[in-house]
């Protein structure tokens, strides 16, 4: 893989700046509306139409990978602390693995990684793992301050996104859930 020079932005810390720095606002914004995925169009269309607004309001964090050398978004992802509640299904010991709380208390508490994106022109010079490596970078730094030991992250099943949640990167499932749109796998990862 080439060398791609980055930085990691945090949308919240740049939009609350004192806009000394309007030049690189007008540009993240710029490729954000330019960020692309065809493997899932919907995780552009998050990132243009709704992180914005979401971290104004506090209910996200968004982090942008940026190309130190281009200024080009590389790739992002969101972050949220949440109560993950299990499924009517989950097994006591998969409780039990989690924490000895969360089996007595049916629930635990997570830093759910909510997105997870690389642009399209990117695929094959930075892997989903480095932008992923952030996301744990920051939530090992959450970990060593307020002891929330654990990440969780949701998709679409799809073996493809299974092998790299679980395989490449240490996740494990935990349970399963049917919607609407599909069946939804999550899994957790414990510091």
């Amino acid at each position: 893989m080439k060398k791609i020079n980055h930085q990691l932005c945090n949308i919240f810390e740049l939009t609350n700046y004192e806009m000394e720095d309007e030049f690189l606002l007008k540009l993240i914004r710029r490729n954000i509306s330019k960020f692309k995925t065809s493997s899932n169009p919907s995780i552009a269309s998050y990132l243009q139409d709704k992180a914005l607004s979401l971290n104004k309001q506090n209910s996200i964090r968004t982090y942008l990978l940026i190309d130190s050398d281009t200024s080009e978004l590389i790739g992002y992802f969101c972050l949220k602390i949440v109560i993950i509640k299990f499924e009517i299904n989950v097994s006591k010991n998969i409780k039990k693995k989690i924490s000895s709380d969360a089996m007595k208390n049916n629930e635990f508490p997570s830093l759910l990684i909510t997105k997870l994106a690389r642009d399209d022109q990117y695929k094959g010079l930075v892997s989903g793992k480095t932008i992923l490596e952030y996301a744990f970078s920051i939530a090992y730094d959450i970990y060593k301050k307020t002891a929330l030991k654990h990440v969780c992250v949701d998709w679409y099943d799809h073996f493809k996104l299974e092998k790299f949640y679980c395989e490449d990167c240490g996740f494990k499932i935990f349970q399963y859930r049917n919607t609407d749109k599909g069946k939804i796998v999550s899994a957790f990862y414990k510091f």
